[in-house]
């Protein structure tokens, strides 16, 4: 269906947003239009107010987050901005980028449910279950499901807004590529639908043509760039012979589900591998059990077999938040308990410098993902396991933290990445795949 700019189902013009107490504004003189059957997408640097912008169109900034907000922002010849988040859920669709932040129910049933209630006579509800393959899911506990089959669960209860406008924030980060394939398939829908969706992504190659066009938010103003590409990875340093990891024959169990059946696998000195695997596989649950997390710190997980280290194990986990307690981004490093020097050091290094002073909870989701690192680096352990590190990442963030890696890894550090990112292949040694409990390799070393 083609659009049509002439009647744009959501617009903002001179869109200002300033938070808190901030001395710039995050967004400045902002202009935008989404018209009916359209598919655009928003990329741009971490940290650069891509957040703040859904946050602004789906009012959770100002009502859920202090800030000034001024301009125009229209839903059809309506105005938005006297509305709460609350009075805009009937009028847009939004899939925030942390799933577990907008699931409130017990179940995927329940919460579809809830969607179709709130969006009467949504037409893609059953597609939606299909599309994202729910039907296994529906009546399993929420807290049971995996971040990619969260992430399923919340996609499908906003799109069930459609033809409503959509407002989609990093929709990819924990999507395995079947999930994405499904993805641009319902987006392709929408668009036939005569619906509408902005779609903050950083990986914007992974949903291809589904995305008409790409606007850079740069500034705290868009302007039409060309779709994001993947980043340049270098491949690694060759690795040493010493085995730093070595487990063997390790079974996990969660709830009564069987996840992982006889792993085996050994990690060297220096090397790099990627963990790969479908939603849902267990893949960060095998990464807590090599990180040596216990039963109540890893949710109920049991293990039988054995995990044996030479040194410290460290894991970077996927929810940034679990792993910041500082009141600022200096002493959240310094809590390693090196000087300030070195604490130092680590932020220069990550390119945190800047934010010292701030307090971790303002910072972007890229950002954080940057400081946690910062922070397990400079512990220095001899393996470091990284649970989906590209997300919040722009390309060139991303391609920096491979090269991080890389650097480390050269100097005989072991890095297990857990990762549904082909990308990442290309800086691996080997290629691990987790798929019906099973563990294989899949990628020979280089």
């Amino acid at each position: 269906m083609a659009s049509d700019s002439t009647h744009p189902l959501l617009s903002a013009e001179a869109l200002h947003v300033r938070l808190g107490g901030a001395p710039l504004p995050v967004l400045a003189n902002l202009s935008l239009t989404l018209a009916a059957g359209e598919i655009v997408g928003v990329c741009g640097a971490s940290g650069g107010g891509k957040t703040t912008l859904l946050a602004a169109l789906s009012g959770l900034v100002p009502w859920a987050r202090p800030a000034q907000v001024s301009g125009g922002l229209r839903l059809g010849d309506d105005e938005l901005l006297d509305l709460d988040p609350s009075q805009r859920a009937y009028l847009l669709g939004t899939c925030l980028d942390r799933p577990e932040a907008q699931l409130f129910l017990a179940t995927p049933r329940q919460e579809l449910e809830a969607a179709a209630r709130l969006h009467r006579g949504a037409p893609l509800h059953d597609r939606l279950v299909t599309a994202f393959a729910l039907t296994p899911l529906l009546d399993r506990r929420i807290t049971e499901l995996s971040s990619g089959e969260r992430q399923r669960v919340a996609l499908a209860a906003t799109l069930a807004a459609a033809p409503r406008p959509l407002l989609l924030d990093e929709p990819t980060a924990h999507l395995d590529e079947a999930g994405v394939a499904a993805l641009a398939f319902v987006l392709r829908d929408v668009r036939q639908l005569g619906g509408a969706a902005l779609v903050v992504e950083h990986a914007g190659w992974r949903l291809g043509d589904a995305v008409e066009r790409w606007l850079e938010l740069r500034s705290g103003a868009l302007s039409p760039v060309p779709a994001p590409t993947p980043p340049p990875f270098l491949p690694p340093h060759p690795a040493r012979e010493d085995i730093v990891l070595q487990a063997d024959d390790v079974s996990l169990t969660r709830a009564g589900r069987r996840l992982v059946t006889g792993a085996s696998l050994s990690l060297r000195a220096g090397e790099i591998v990627l963990l790969g695997g479908p939603n849902g596989a267990g893949k960060s649950s095998l990464a807590r059990a090599l990180a040596g997390c216990s039963d109540s710190a890893a949710g109920g997980l049991k293990m039988t077999g054995t995990v044996r280290a030479a040194g410290r194990v460290t894991i970077m986990l996927p929810d940034t938040e679990l792993q910041l307690f500082a009141g600022s981004v200096a002493d959240e490093v310094a809590l390693a308990g090196v000087d300030e020097r070195a604490a130092a050091r680590s932020l220069r290094r990550h390119g945190l410098e800047a934010f010292a002073g701030r307090a971790p909870w303002t910072l972007s989701r890229g950002e954080r993902q940057r400081l946690v690192h910062a922070a397990l680096d400079v512990l220095s352990p001899r393996v470091l396991i990284v649970d989906e590190p590209a997300q919040g990442l722009d390309p060139e963030a991303l391609a920096e933290f491979a090269a991080l890696l890389r650097r480390r890894a050269s100097h005989g550090r072991a890095y297990l990445i857990v990762s549904h990112r082909r990308e990442f292949a290309r800086a691996a040694h080997r290629v691990l795949w987790l798929e019906a409990g099973a563990l294989s390799e899949v990628g020979g070393a280089r």
